[in-house]
């Protein structure tokens, strides 16, 4: 799967959101003092996210050809909506007055950064195969 395609990256998404959830629930089960309640939602979250903000990065990506430059700020705006999104969803965790909730939105970080880390690998290959693809056009006009 070195190829750049929409399923490439989707199954790459899938394998690693599958077994982060599976080292997760793993650890859940061997320390159940750091379970929290609720938590499994929090990856499924996380993952639609993910999924939908490398999208998003993939078609903007493909329109903006010319202008890669600019691609960058679109990256960090789309992370910055993205971490929005999670403060929001860990609203109703934080205000609450469950005795889990510290754990919640430590292992909630923990995914976070997790999901972030992947997408920042995959924005890098879209990138790094797209300044190939530019010196080897580079290079047959030569």
């Amino acid at each position: 799967m070195k190829n750049n395609s929409l399923a490439g990256v989707l199954a790459k998404l899938a394998i690693f959101g599958v077994g982060l959830f599976a080292v997760h629930f793993l650890l859940a089960r061997a320390f159940p003092v750091c379970a929290a309640e609720g938590i499994y939602e929090a990856h499924l979250f996380l993952f639609v996210l993910t999924v939908a903000v490398v999208l998003v990065l993939k078609f903007i990506f493909r329109k903006m050809t010319q202008k890669q430059g600019l691609f960058g700020y679109v990256f960090m705006a789309s992370s910055l909506v993205k971490m929005a999104l999670c403060v929001v969803f860990l609203i109703p965790i934080i205000r609450s007055d469950a005795d889990y909730r510290i754990a919640y939105v430590v292992q909630f970080f923990i995914l976070y950064f997790a999901y972030l880390v992947m997408e920042v690998v995959l924005v890098a290959k879209l990138l790094k195969s797209a300044q190939e693809k530019q010196d080897s056009s580079d290079v047959k006009q030569e």
